[in-house]
């Protein structure tokens, strides 16, 4: 009997202590009015919640003393929040609710219904870095709002709609959508609405993205970029799902994924009826209005809550937290529910389903913290008489290093950077101003500024003059949005090549070739500064001066508040001067347009970075010296892509002449540390495998190991030699692969980080 007493008491305890607990969580509940959204007064109240939780974070944020913390007052002379909430966060028992703009640089440009007044909309205006508001100066075309929480509605067969102004940096700055709506199938005279169209027109980047309801077909979401057979139309369309009885809240979320568009519909994943190409890009564009809204009379009746456009490339369980965020918002708002207008259900296994969305890891992917202090620091205590300490000596071993990447351009694999075309090497890259005054042209038949030597299997960069203006050309390892090949952490970059020879007195002084890195990562985050480290450049003016190891820290490509500084730090440079024997110690020394190749070596290991160089010997072979080191910055292990070009820098006195314009490179090498290749990091559950028939004409399969992640990249190699990289896990063992070890990386491009693991290598049967 008593033991029954004890154990009555035990489960009233229990059931005290986690009603207290659900207690203590709903206090902190920031968001007092539950729209999804942390107004300045709610966003006091979530600052002081979190200063006194976590002190390193607290701060007098409400600098006016109104009672409220704007975006700005939270941002101003500190980095982003989220970079500032220590990781313990993550853990805590007490959950933050969740809102879209709970770390607002993560929205570009955000369009929601509260930001308009009842009545006609002549102006919705746009929160976010990029202010880009919705207009409207016709009053016959202008949508209205008619009550509060039911969205901005466009009447039937009006024509009604709004205009933003274009985006020519959309690939870039609208990385994913959300977009809420309600549309009433049973109106309108057209059988088809066009609800939303970015960039419109024809052409790639143009209509990207566009959002069209059909009567009969069901909703359709498209991406238009570029590929060698002309435009790569990306359209999903769907009726699963989809309510059309202009009552119901619909909630899509939608983007390109690592060259792969992506689409979720109320909570649904949906995928286009034939496979997608592997990969996504597209040109420039320019001259261009966007649309929410369709102008040609007939349409349905419709309306929309929140149109969203955001940074980066979500995970899949991001894309969960959006969609779950959307419908919590839209079933909050009680006053909907009295004019009959109802949120969608999500599926039951949705993790959002019955659940409002907290702060969670996902909220915080790596990002890279600058230490200006350290950086600073660094950069001054750079002695040229350290760097040289060994210069001419023998290279520091490099045996804990293993082979990743190897192009010996055995194959023609320069294509065009803002095609899909595009699965090594990318041309001219995504920056015009790498050439200088020489403008940057992709490859073509007609102006051939990347001749291939197909018996000789070099690949060649050129300069060339078309009717007074001068070209150049550039290659990248990543595509014009950032997808390809990339390495982070401790690593070794090679590069063989040759100029010709060219002596100093006949030296055209603007001849600037390079080999260098950018981290992609400004590419995805728009408001981060950007990561620069140019591993070598030589310019005309003195054939022995190297400019090596130029490290940059710069301003972020759009003016935002969330940079700490949008101004671009001081560079350093760790070697600059001249390798002749008595400057650099390197026996006889170096001249770089000699007729010869060198293979460039740079080093980049935890805590020293070295620069080495083959030159030859008495015998007339390769023989590795050191040229320099340097101490290892963090900004050197970021993830890192590799970039050559050939660009004129300075004001030429003398005019190159064709022979003397030619940088020819054998082979480009990339070696990471055995231990970190081996590591398995989550959410791989094991080290991916490769099955199959190991032999020619068989077909093996990589076996990725993941666990509830389906969005998967699949990177081929033999021997080193990147292959190809694919959405699909089975490569086809040609006669090239005969006697080669193949291997698998698999990049897990819908998981947090989009993490990598490498299979073990393969032998393939001669």
């Amino acid at each position: 009997m008593k033991s029954n007493i004890k154990l009555i008491i035990a489960v009233c305890f229990i059931i005290w202590f986690i009603n207290d607990s659900n207690a203590h969580s709903a206090k902190s509940n920031f968001d007092l009015d539950d729209n999804g959204l942390y107004d300045d007064y709610e966003r006091k109240l979530l600052l002081d919640f979190l200063g006194e939780k976590y002190p390193e974070i607290n701060a007098n944020y409400d600098t006016n003393d109104d009672g409220k913390v704007t975006v700005l007052e939270q941002t101003t002379g500190r980095l982003p929040l989220s970079l500032r909430i220590p990781k313990r966060a993550i853990d805590s028992t007490t959950k933050v609710p969740w809102a879209l703009n709970l770390f607002p640089e993560w929205l570009m440009s955000a369009y929601f219904q509260e930001d308009t007044v009842i009545g006609n909309v002549i102006n919705h205006s746009s929160r976010g870095t990029i202010i880009a508001n919705a207009t409207q100066a016709n009053l016959s075309l202008q949508p209205a709002k008619t009550r509060k929480n039911n969205g901005i509605e466009f009447t039937e067969n009006s024509g009604q709609h709004l205009i933003m102004p274009g985006q020519r940096d959309a690939r870039w700055n609208y990385r994913w959508m959300l977009f809420t709506f309600r549309i009433d199938a049973n109106t309108g005279d057209n059988a088809e609405t066009i609800l939303l169209d970015i960039n419109h027109g024809e052409g790639s980047n143009k209509s990207s993205p566009k959002i069209w309801y059909n009567k009969t077909n069901g909703l359709s979401i498209q991406y238009v970029g570029l590929n060698n057979n002309g435009l790569d139309k990306r359209i999903i369309t769907t009726k699963n799902g989809v309510v059309a009885d202009g009552k119901t809240w619909n909630v899509i979320v939608a983007g390109i994924r690592y060259g792969q568009m992506f689409a979720s519909v109320n909570g649904i994943l949906i995928s286009s009826e034939t496979a997608q190409p592997d990969r996504f890009s597209g040109e420039w564009i320019s001259n261009t209005s966007s649309y929410i809204g369709d102008k040609d009379i007939g349409n349905m009746a419709w309306a929309y809550d929140s149109l969203v456009f955001g940074l980066t490339e979500p995970s899949e369980a991001m894309v969960q937290k959006m969609t779950g965020w959307a419908a919590y918002r839209l079933s909050t708002n009680k006053a909907l529910f009295s004019n009959g207008i109802s949120s969608i259900d999500l599926p039951n296994k949705h993790p959002y389903k019955s659940n409002r969305p907290v702060m969670d890891a996902e909220d915080f992917p790596y990002r890279y913290i600058h230490n200006e202090k350290e950086w600073t620091a660094w950069g001054s205590s750079i002695n040229s008489t350290e760097v040289k300490v060994n210069g001419g000596g023998e290279r520091v071993p490099t045996d804990d290093f293993e082979r990743v990447f190897y192009d010996d351009f055995r194959n023609n694999r320069v294509k065009a950077s803002f095609s899909g075309e595009s699965d090594l090497w990318s041309a001219p890259g995504f920056n015009p101003a790498v050439g200088g005054k020489a403008q940057l042209i992709a490859p073509n038949e007609t102006d051939n500024a990347y001749p291939y030597n197909i018996n000789e299997e070099k690949q060649t960069l050129l300069l060339i003059k078309k009717n007074e203006r001068w070209r150049g050309s550039a290659f990248y390892s990543v595509n014009d949005l950032g997808h390809g090949y990339t390495w982070s952490g401790a690593k070794i970059f090679r590069i063989r090549s040759m100029f010709p020879k060219i002596e100093q007195e006949n030296l055209p002084d603007g001849l600037f070739p390079a080999f260098w890195s950018y981290d992609p990562d400004f590419l995805f985050w728009r408001t981060a500064n950007r990561i620069e480290i140019d591993w070598f450049e030589f310019h005309g003016k003195n054939g022995s001066w190297l400019n090596g190891l130029a490290s940059h820290y710069h301003y972020a490509h759009v003016p935002n508040i969330f940079a700490k500084d949008d101004s671009s730090y001081k560079s350093y440079k760790a070697y600059g001067g001249e390798l002749t024997e008595q400057k650099s110690k390197i026996e006889g020394g170096l001249e770089f347009w000699d007729g010869q190749y060198h293979t460039w070596e740079f080093v980049i290991n935890n805590d020293i970075t070295y620069i080495n160089v083959t030159i030859k010997d008495e015998a007339g072979n390769d023989k590795w010296v050191e040229v320099g080191r340097v101490p290892t910055p963090p900004t050197y292990l970021e993830r890192l892509d590799l970039q050559v070009d050939y660009a004129l820098k300075y004001d030429y006195f003398l005019e190159p002449s064709p022979e003397q314009t030619s940088f020819t490179i054998d082979s480009i090498e990339v070696l990471q540390k055995t231990s970190n290749i081996i590591k398995i990091p989550k959410p791989f559950i094991s080290k991916p495998i490769i099955t199959g028939e190991k032999a020619v004409g068989g077909t093996i399969t990589c076996q990725a190991n993941l666990q509830d992640i389906t969005d998967i990249r699949y990177y081929w190699f033999a021997d080193g030699y990147p292959l190809t990289y694919t959405a699909t896990n089975t490569y086809d063992i040609t006669s090239e692969e005969s006697g080669k070890e193949i291997r698998c990386m698999v990049k897990a491009v819908g998981a947090l980080n989009m993490p990598e693991a490498w299979t073990e290598k393969v032998a393939i049967a001669e």
